[in-house]
């Protein structure tokens, strides 16, 4: 009887070690930031996987879509509805060296599934939470 026990319990240890070691492996695979537009200039967009969905203060739930420019680094805030396909730039801010040059609060509705970088940042978040009907 002892002998069952151990062994059960071997085999559950071995069993919760891979499953471990899986999850760990597949975070780490996970990328940061998913390249999703460039603008005119070929400058790419960057979603950051990170904080997909997150509240922001004064912001609500958003998406952050970031681009660097001319020494200036661009952060979008994007509000995402995945059920009601609605799709709103709330806010921006600029950056430089890492210091906050701007922040505005706006209100800006915007077309969904179009090849435009929040409106592929919204796809992306909305097939990695697997929302209906994406």
């Amino acid at each position: 009887m002892n002998y069952a026990k151990r062994l059960i319990s071997v085999l559950l240890t071995g069993a919760i070690s891979v499953l471990s070691f899986t999850s760990v492996a597949s975070a780490e695979r996970a990328e940061k930031f998913v390249n999703v537009g460039f603008d005119s200039d070929g400058d790419p967009f960057l979603l950051d996987t990170t904080t997909m969905g997150k509240r922001e203060r004064g912001f609500g739930s958003v998406l952050k879509v970031y681009q660097l420019k001319n020494g200036l680094m661009s952060e979008f805030l994007v509000h995402a509805a995945c059920g009601d396909e609605r799709l709103s730039i709330v806010g921006f801010r600029t950056y430089s060296q890492g210091v906050k040059l701007t922040e505005d609060k706006v209100r800006q509705e915007v077309a969904v599934r179009t090849d435009s970088p929040v409106s592929q940042a919204m796809t992306y978040y909305c097939h990695s939470v697997g929302a209906r009907g994406w």
